[in-house]
């Protein structure tokens, strides 16, 4: 009898507890399933990007077209965020492009992905306009994932850029580095795609594993409580603050300079030509507001080195310093780190006219040696 009411007092506990636990192992099946998936996020790239389902091929969920209102990542629900309406579109491999033709590539960060620009505003489809070819953006992606991705050792492009913000340039991977996993999330990346079912699945496990609501719940937390710490200077939200304009020696300089070479060296063994594309921090251009209003050398230093080696690099900083300074156009959304569409549109200008010229000058190359051979 004993020994039946202690059972009894068991099987009770059990229930209590499955009927305390239910709610936390429903709720993130009901956010996967049945909620919007927009519903606990502020952009959409923390709502399609991949967060730990890594069979994925890309970093976005595949074949997806979104349209949000965003704020900036600096500074989301707060007095001062600034709202936009964006629209997304990602390919068949889960970047962000309409298409999968591929004449240029672009490698690079979340610039090149278009962090709160709209589709349209983006640098790959501002230089396909400028260019009249066909512009892949490969983003946020490195040049080892490139290398390791099969359907451009098919379909080479014409050209690859790689790209970077000039805050993660020193952490630019060497040629070489985790390249075998590239290649089998490039191979177990195909295999998903190639099912609807295996796509849907995936992409939920995923969506399940964010805990939006959970991640929403603990940011407001801190925000109210003043946890949450911001870098702001004249009503500029910053990523860095005057960390971003601290001084590199020789020869970190150096070293740098040496893998982007290694960039070089790699794809032309394939016969694609390189360009490297340094985008100037928020804290660079904007220098003047931060305390110390230190301005920084670093991307003029490594633009020397890379042009003494004949690394071909497209040299951004000057015009950004004459939008902002002499024409006083901004160039970063006041709550986020990343560009606007007025410096997309300055770079893309920049980038095309340097890929002209280099087109030209091969193509006079060309010419000269068969005139030669004549």
């Amino acid at each position: 009898m004993a020994q039946e009411t202690k059972n009894n007092e068991v099987r009770r506990l059990l229930r209590k507890l499955t009927l305390l636990v239910l709610p936390f192992v429903l709720w993130p099946l009901i956010e996967a399933i049945v909620l919007p998936m927009d519903a606990f996020t502020f952009r959409v790239w923390e709502t399609i990007s991949v967060n730990s389902v890594r069979l994925l091929s890309g970093p976005f969920y595949p074949n997806m077209h979104m349209r949000m209102e965003e704020e900036g990542e600096l500074a989301p629900r707060t007095p001062y965020a600034e709202k936009k309406q964006v629209e997304w579109f990602t390919d068949s491999y889960g970047y962000r492009n309409r298409d999968t033709k591929a004449e240029v590539l672009l490698i690079g960060d979340s610039n090149i992905t278009g962090a709160k620009l709209s589709q349209e505003e983006t640098l790959s489809e501002v230089l396909e306009r400028e260019l009249g070819k066909e512009v892949y953006s490969f983003a946020p992606a490195t040049i080892n994932r490139f290398l390791g991705t099969k359907r451009f050792e098919e379909n080479p492009p014409e050209v690859v850029v790689v790209s970077s913000i000039e805050r993660r340039i020193p952490e630019l991977p060497a040629v070489g580095a985790t390249g075998i996993g590239n290649k089998l999330r490039d191979r177990t990346g195909s295999v998903v795609n190639s099912s609807g079912v295996l796509t849907w699945l995936a992409v939920t496990a995923d969506r399940i594993s964010k805990l939006a609501l959970y991640h929403r719940t603990l940011a407001n937390i801190e925000r109210k409580f003043g946890r949450k710490k911001y870098i702001q200077y004249q009503n500029e939200f910053f990523m860095e603050g005057g960390h971003a304009n601290r001084t590199f020696r020789d020869e970190e300089i150096k070293q740098i300079a040496d893998v982007l070479e290694g960039y070089k060296q790699a794809l032309a063994e394939r016969g694609i030509p390189f360009v490297f594309m340094p985008i100037p921090n928020k804290e660079n251009i904007y220098h003047q507001l931060l305390p110390s209003g230190q301005k920084p050398d670093f991307l003029p230093r490594l633009v020397a080195e890379l042009q003494r080696r004949n690394v071909k690099v497209v040299d951004m900083q000057s015009t950004f310093e004459h939008l902002y300074l002499n024409e006083k156009k901004k160039l970063y959304p006041a709550d986020d780190g990343h560009w606007n569409n007025t410096a997309v549109v300055a770079a893309a200008e920049l980038l095309a006219q340097h890929l002209q010229q280099a087109a030209d000058s091969t193509q006079l190359n060309s010419r000269h040696l068969v005139n030669q051979l004549d």
